[in-house]
């Protein structure tokens, strides 16, 4: 199963109602509800419940009242220029500064250690409109980064800054064990060298 941490209006999907994705959000005047409010940091979800966690936190905190501070407001925007499709909400008012939005993005990722199967990857997104993303990831303590997608936009609405696609996966707690015997004969020596002796059975 698949968990939508951060769904705003599902703008992100463009199957926005499968049935294999979970989606919640814990801003209450969505133009998409989520399949229920909740805040990400206290999920009602099981341990090891889901195989893929996406993640796209808001990237800044209020500053001002720009367009995408609130869904209301985004609505108007989109709809002043023309643009009918359903709208952006990047979250920003939900965090009054820096500090705020760091602790929430501390919690949230170690509730997705729980809920996240071991063998399970979380995707972030993140744009450095305000904070560089290797500041972002020294949160992310129990991850080891697996991809870095750099999707950046050459017209963002904020201006121009970096976007990317980081793929992450939980640290190993245990050692993976490979059975020795399954490689050619004469071949284990030759493995053995490359260290591979530390996962012998």
């Amino acid at each position: 199963m698949i968990l939508d941490a951060t769904a705003g209006n599902r703008f992100m999907w463009r199957i926005k109602d499968d049935e294999r994705i979970f989606y919640i959000d814990m801003e209450l005047e969505l133009e998409v509800r989520p399949t229920i409010f909740c805040d990400n940091t206290r999920t009602p979800f099981k341990d090891k419940q889901f195989d893929t966690i996406f993640y796209d936190p808001p990237h800044s905190w209020k500053q001002g009242e720009h367009w995408y501070t609130h869904p209301r407001r985004s609505k108007e925007y989109f709809e002043r220029y023309g643009d009918r499709s359903i709208p952006r909400y990047y979250g920003w008012d939900k965090y009054k500064n820096k500090s705020q939005l760091c602790a929430h993005i501390y919690k949230a990722q170690t509730e997705f250690i729980r809920i996240l199967k071991d063998d399970g990857l979380l995707w972030l997104k993140w744009n450095e409109v305000a904070i560089e993303l290797n500041k972002v990831l020294a949160y992310f303590i129990d991850w080891v980064e697996l991809m870095r997608l750099d999707i950046s936009a050459r017209v963002h609405p904020s201006g121009e800054q970096s976007t990317y696609w980081v793929v992450m996966a939980k640290k190993q707690r245990e050692d993976v064990q490979v059975d020795m015997t399954q490689f050619p004969t004469g071949r284990q020596e030759e493995w053995k060298k490359t260290g591979m002796e530390k996962w012998m059975q």
